[in-house]
């Protein structure tokens, strides 16, 4: 790959093509950010290549670096993970010799026959048990070489069939080789957990650390210094115990732990702590321990944590809450800056949050009380006339949408969104996605819509419909028979649609692109339950600090909507309708992407929103480009920017768009040929 050299800033970043405009836009911010030791948050649509310009910008600015840091790259799952890595390895000839490792669970780097097979903190305690105690024989490869046997990461599937060659433990030679690597991929909870945070405290140090995909950052941060002690952990401790000299302490411990078991006494929680426990206490029941009991162990994280905190007087950013259905003690955390603030501490060089979908920003960036350097809020790639987004405020039948709690178990709200949404089954072609606030309200719906009999067969008439299911692997079966419908023929019409749920799997990141999601409609605003312990103790904590419960709480609840309608448009020459159905999103057009609020119509008469719908599909009777260059690129299809074709015609289906297309053609021949005349008789 030949690629080209831009000037980003003062950095010549190497770029595989000519890059948007706003991937120049999204570049000068890592690079300015970068420059001053900054932080950034960059949101930037799906679409955009923002993760290709992201990488580009880092590894053009860090070859620039007398004394290169490390760059920590995070995503939220193993598959992100090792698209990341294979992202870095198709840019190898524009930056060759980069070093790269993956760090991922020992779900997926286990070699061991046995402990292979268990999961969680059952295979994490199992697999130190056996390096304990030497009955590894990968590990004890591992430890026999001087260096992994393989250099590098960039496959997680091809680095543990490397290591297994070898039979040597996948999982610490990947963590080996992440201390020399210039680039580590890795999941969020290494940077977000507290103790893998201090574990790998040296890793850490003076790096760049990136957040990719970043809209649910807050819970992963809250949820790295929250912590939890299940009852059983408390019995296993005592028994181990019993009949040493520490037992009366243990218990008197447990027994204090337990009495907070009753909510109205978890408000004075922190206030008893220190008087029951202390350093010592710890000190001495741990080293009444011979057999490394994992309740105990468990019990003993658990109080060091909470001593911690205390030591840190960082106690009001915490509740203690007791959760019946795990039978645990649950201390919850409530500021997710706490976590970000160690980052800090252990000197990270920048912080770089960024997603497709991360607006709104003001909560978010009050939330993380950290100082931005760079905010940016990226146009899309894509022209205006490619997407279509319409509040509706009234269905079919002219009755208002609301999908509040109280109207959506409506019959005449029920009656008045089916039909509305019938209407649209009729217009847009191909799949369409339905969002749903939660699974109450879309089993509701759905529910009615059966029982009614005529809305739910006019939806089959003239749809596939197929509905996300709570169960993983009955959601993927789902999905499979969904995208495989979207271009089939029905009695009426042609496609599927996918009923689904804000914060549900298919919202959370599934890649469904052209006529697999045409459109995208959300029925209502997906506020969390209001009277939940959890939502609760975070509202009542934002106002104590003055940073807007309540508008905290409008905010998650958009930022939702939004990651569900980043469906909708996936590529340069993607298109689609994004509809909202809820009079409520008509006064809150801000809280969307600025890309999508600009261009957002607020419409009172249903009539005059199918009458657009059937206008923009007509508009679009035309097949985009199934093979750009920047779609090849990412596929790894190409070698060399010579091979792409810089002019790709669209394959025309409407008769008048083939003889303006002809016309266009003949007028570019006839005027080559003009030119070509008068440059032969200038030369004579």
């Amino acid at each position: 790959m030949e690629g080209i050299t831009l000037q980003v800033e003062d950095v010549p970043v190497k770029f595989p093509f000519k890059p948007y405009p706003c991937q120049v836009k999204y570049m000068s911010a890592v690079v300015r950010a970068l420059n001053c030791k900054g932080n950034a948050i960059l949101e930037s649509p799906t679409g955009t290549g923002k993760t290709l310009a992201m990488l580009c910008s880092l590894l053009s600015w860090r070859s620039t670096q007398e004394n290169p840091p490390k760059i920590l790259f995070a995503s939220r799952t193993h598959s992100q993970l090792s698209q990341v890595a294979q992202e870095i390895d198709s840019l190898s000839s524009l930056y060759p010799a980069i070093r790269v490792s993956i760090l991922a669970s020992r779900d997926q780097y286990c070699l061991h026959p046995t402990i292979s097979t268990y999961h969680s903190l059952s295979q994490s305690s199992a697999c130190r048990a056996a390096v304990s105690s030497s009955s590894c024989l990968h590990y004890t490869n591992y430890k026999k070489f001087a260096k992994p046997p393989v250099e590098t990461v960039r496959d997680i599937e091809d680095f543990v069939a490397g290591c297994a060659a070898h039979k040597t433990c996948a999982y610490y030679s990947a963590q080996h080789l992440a201390q020399s690597a210039d680039v580590v991929v890795l999941p969020y909870n290494y940077l977000t957990d507290r103790n893998l945070q201090f574990r790998h405290k040296s890793l850490i140090n003076d790096s760049i650390v990136v957040f990719d995909e970043a809209h649910n950052i807050t819970k992963f941060c809250e949820n790295g210094y929250t912590f939890a002690l299940p009852a059983s952990a408390m019995n296993s401790a005592l028994d181990a115990l019993d009949g040493t000299q520490a037992a009366d302490k243990c218990h008197e411990i447990c027994q204090f732990l337990e009495e907070f078991y009753d909510y109205d006494y978890q408000a004075s929680f922190f206030q008893f702590f220190e008087s029951y426990v202390s350093f010592d206490d710890v000190k001495q029941l741990r080293g009444a321990d011979d057999n490394n009991d994992p309740g105990l162990n468990e019990l003993l994280i658990f109080l060091e944590n909470i001593l911690d905190i205390v030591d840190t007087q960082t106690t009001d950013s915490y509740n203690i809450l007791y959760e019946s259905e795990t039978q645990s003690l649950v201390c919850v955390c409530l500021d997710p800056s706490i976590s970000l603030k160690t980052l800090k501490k252990f000197t990270v060089r920048s912080l770089i949050i960024t997603s497709g979908t991360i607006s709104p920003l003001p909560s978010l960036i009050k939330e993380l009380d950290t100082e931005f350097s760079e905010v940016l809020r990226n146009d899309h790639v894509i022209k205006p006339s490619q997407a279509l987004v319409q509040v509706v405020t009234r269905g079919s039948d002219g009755e208002p949408l609301e999908s509040s709690f109280k109207n959506r178990s409506s019959e005449t709200y029920l009656r008045s969104l089916g039909n509305s949404l019938v209407n649209y089954f009729r217009i847009i072609p191909a799949g369409i996605l339905v969002f749903f606030p939660s699974y109450t309200a879309m089993d509701i719906a759905v529910s009615f819509w059966r029982e009614e009999g005529n809305i739910w067969s006019s939806m089959q008439q003239l749809k596939s419909c197929h509905v996300e299911a709570r169960n993983k692997e009955y959601f993927y079966r789902s999905l499979k028979r969904y995208q495989n419908d979207c271009t089939n023929d029905t009695p009426n019409g042609k496609g599927a649609v996918l009923f689904a749920v804000c914060r549900g799997k298919l919202a959370e990141g599934v890649d469904l692109r052209d006529d697999k999601s045409r459109g995208v409609i959300i029925v209502g605003i997906p506020y969390t339950y209001m009277n939940d312990p959890l939502v609760a103790m975070k509202m009542d904590y934002l106002e104590r600090k003055k940073m807007g419960g309540k508008a905290w709480y409008q905010q998650t609840a958009f930022r939702a909507v939004n990651q569900a309608l980043g469906r909708a448009i996936r590529h340069e020459h993607d298109y689609g309708a994004m509809l909202l159905l809820d009079e409520r999103f008509a006064d809150a057009l801000e809280l969307l992407p600025a890309w999508i609020s600009h261009s957002t119509e607020v419409v009172s008469q249903f009539g005059s929103s199918i009458k657009s719908t059937v206008q923009f599909f007509k508009y679009h009777d035309i097949s985009p480009p199934a093979n750009t260059y920047y779609n090849k690129f990412a596929k790894g299809e190409l070698g060399s920017v010579k091979d792409v074709k810089w002019l790709e015609l669209p394959v025309l289906t409407n008769s008048f768009a083939v003889v303006k297309a002809l016309l266009g053609l003949l007028y570019t021949v006839c005027l080559t040929l003009v030119r070509g005349f008068l440059f032969i008789v200038r030369s004579r």
